[in-house]
């Protein structure tokens, strides 16, 4: 197993390995220290043709493409916003998603020379491309304001650009989707929210030309870092911080994967279904996985550089195969300057030379024990050790814990043999803290004591390096540590308000630690319209935060604190009652006239008077027409009836018989009140229309 290290840049930069790993780099020389060319990573794509990787820069506008070993470098520029990249099943022509230019650029792959553009329109965003798909370019964009997130297309022939409209297909995408194709599933198209912790995944099947819906569903829950398509087309891959899952596209089924690991990255599926998965924090950083299978067949690690302070961390979307071969392309970022970005060539089978390199280990997120390791790297004679832990499954922030272990190969390992221990916590946004040593004792058990500063979810992670008498192994334990609730309100509850009004609602929050974010997210009943943010920010001096929607339906509203290393998550809701839109016109009248200071409609004693009632349509809705009748000098029930409206909204109701000239009557729409009405919207009162007969 081969892996090198360069930087994308156009002066050629380094090339390293992990410690215990062979090498395969270019004629890289050994210089870590210098600035990178890009500024900011927008996405990765291998020419296999070419042997080249392309890597975009949507802030400087442009895209870097070098060797296999990140040499040789050359700068496509004068790519604003330059994002998304596809690369034709040729290799003969890159496609790119600019932006800034609201266009696709296509830039032949021999040349490097840009050759064509097809401009989507100069109000209409981009950020990914897929395709070509019956003729045309598919990319990502959003019809309008928040929650309209789509696609759209450019046909190749014609350069005709159509943008689908998503919300009439009850999808309801935060922002601009992430979009994803796989080989195993031809003429589907994903759609992923990865700016909302819904992390809905969209699936179209555009092989016809047209959009027509195959999948939607929530299927996630939390904030998505990157999705695939499985190699045998029938299942998403979709990976976040907090775990990964396999949804099937048939139905939406959602089946907890890769169970053993945990805070991913990113996930790319070779063209042999095998499943290459970057994490965060990991004492290993990328896992290769057999289709189907559940422990990987290889780990690699990434060697550490000068200017960062823990190993480069594998950037969401960062991660793509070699086309039909074996080599994965990674770009990570450092932690130390800014630009800090890095190119790493992982399997690479055309190694030039070693590199002296040595990498202090780094705990990961993975429970599983032992960590994967290549084979060949390391001499048969050496054991594979186990790592037992018991930790206490709860305690309290600020106060001293213990946990202790036992490290054995069949028998106990001699005393001496030194552990380190890790801490992951919500603190650890650039790497986990250190927390210790110790060393086995006689019996090959140890015992560490720590006190949690954050409270929380904290994961204790117990590092053996290894020997040259054991492999390296790991174990990890989870202790859930206290935290106090805050305060959080939500102001508007139970209000009745207009149809189609603008309300703001204002969450305040109480003293909390480090984060002062809060969420405000909208739920209108039904299920046709999906819960949707609203506003995510920082909370002002007074500790407020507001947001507004129009509301058209009885809406849930939630303020959501997401918790920080003191204070625990927290949410509360408030319901915005919302009447319907309603008004009743008297037809079949002749004139109109005034009794005192109210209007009538006049109707002849030989007519008929029909109402026609418009109201906010939504399917099989009812209403009630009630009619009072004037009499003794007050209004007094006379007739009401149950109706329904039709798909837009309108019903039409008349009452027969002879009436005498001068009778009064009086009629309204009402909503609500009838045992067949739904519950979308509160009870509403249309206004009377009065009318009378004449000869």
């Amino acid at each position: 197993m081969r892996i090198s290290r360069v930087a994308i840049a156009t002066t050629v930069l380094a090339g390293a390995t992990a410690v215990g790993f062979g090498l395969a780099t270019g004629t890289a020389l050994a210089d870590s220290d210098e600035k990178l060319p890009i500024t900011k990573f927008g996405d990765i794509a291998v020419d296999a043709v070419h042997q080249r990787v392309f890597v975009s820069d949507p802030t400087s506008g442009k895209i870097v493409a070098t060797n296999y070993q990140g040499h040789e470098a050359t700068a496509v520029t004068g790519l604003a916003g330059v994002d998304g990249l596809l690369l034709s099943a040729d290799s003969s022509v890159l496609y790119a998603a600019v932006s800034g230019g609201h266009r696709i650029a296509a830039i032949a792959t021999d040349t490097l020379t840009e050759t064509a553009s097809y401009p989507v329109g100069d109000t209409v965003a981009i950020k990914d491309v897929v395709g070509p798909i019956s003729g045309k370019l598919w990319f990502s964009t959003i019809a309008g304001n928040a929650g309209s997130g789509t696609i759209g297309s450019v046909d190749l022939a014609t350069s005709a650009v159509a943008v689908h409209d998503a919300r009439a297909d009850g999808v309801g995408l935060y922002a601009i989707p992430k979009i994803s194709t796989g080989a195993g599933a031809p003429g589907l198209i994903v759609l992923t929210d990865i700016d909302t912790t819904s992390g809905d995944s969209v699936v179209y099947d555009v092989s016809s030309g047209a959009a027509d819906l195959k999948l939607n569903a929530e299927v996630f829950g939390e904030f998505t870092s990157d999705v695939a398509v499985s190699g045998d087309g029938a299942d998403l891959i979709q990976v976040g911080y907090n775990g990964s899952h396999r949804i099937a596209i048939s139905d939406g089924t959602k089946t907890a994967a890769y169970t053993s690991l945990n805070h991913f990255g990113g996930v790319d599926v070779a063209s042999d279904g095998r499943v290459a998965l970057s994490l965060r924090y990991g004492t290993d950083d990328v896992y290769v996985f057999q289709p189907g299978a559940t422990t990987p067949e290889r780990a690699f690690k990434l060697p550490s550089v000068a200017g960062s302070y823990n190993r480069p961390e594998v950037v969401g979307r960062g991660l793509a195969w070699e086309p039909g071969g074996s080599r994965i392309f990674a770009v990570a970022e450092g932690d130390g300057s800014q630009n800090n970005y890095w190119l790493y060539t992982l399997n690479d089978s055309d190694p030039v030379e070693p590199d002296p390199t040595t990498v202090s280990p780094s705990p990961s997120t993975s429970t599983s024990t032992p960590s994967p390791e290549p084979t060949g790297t390391n001499s048969p004679e050496r054991l594979q050790p186990t790592i037992w832990l018991t930790a206490p499954a709860t305690a309290t922030r600020g106060q001293a814990l213990t946990i202790t272990g036992a490290i054995n190969a069949n028998w106990p390992l001699p005393a001496g043999k030194e552990l380190a221990l890790w801490r992951h916590d919500v603190e650890s946004t650039s790497g986990p803290s250190f927390g210790g040593l110790t060393t086995t004792d006689a019996n090959g058990e140890f015992r560490f004591t720590n006190t949690p500063a954050a409270g929380g979810e904290v994961t204790y992670e117990v590092v053996f390096e290894g020997d040259e008498d054991y492999h390296p192994a790991t174990a990890s334990a989870v202790v859930q540590v206290s935290r106090t609730t805050p305060g959080l309100t939500l102001d508007k509850n139970k209000t009745v308000n207009a149809y189609g009004a603008t309300v703001t609602f204002t969450a305040t929050l109480g003293a909390t630690y480090r984060n002062r974010v809060v969420e405000i997210w909208a739920d209108p009943y039904g299920s046709d319209q999906a819960n949707r943010l609203l506003k995510r920010a920082t909370v002002n001096s007074a500790g407020k935060v507001a947001a507004s929607f129009k509301l058209t339906r009885n809406t849930t509203l939630t303020a959501r604190f997401t918790g920080d290393a003191r204070y625990a998550p927290r949410t509360v809701t408030s319901v915005a009652y919302t009447k319907v839109a309603v008004n009743t016109n008297v037809t079949k009248h002749f004139k109109t006239k005034k009794i005192g200071s109210v209007s009538y409609y006049v109707i002849r004693t030989t007519k008929d008077p029909h109402f026609v009632t418009t109201m906010t349509a939504y399917p099989n809705r009812f209403h009630r027409i009630v009619i009072q009748r004037y009499k003794n000098g007050k209004w007094t029930a006379f007739e009401s009836a149950t109706i329904g409206l039709n798909q837009y909204g309108v019903s039409e109701a008349w009452i027969t018989g002879y009436y005498p000239a001068g009778m009064r009557f009086r009629v309204r729409a009402e909503y609500g009140n009838s045992p067949y009405s739904d519950k979308i919207n509160a009870t509403t009162y249309g206004t009377w229309r009065y009318y009378t007969y004449a000869k």
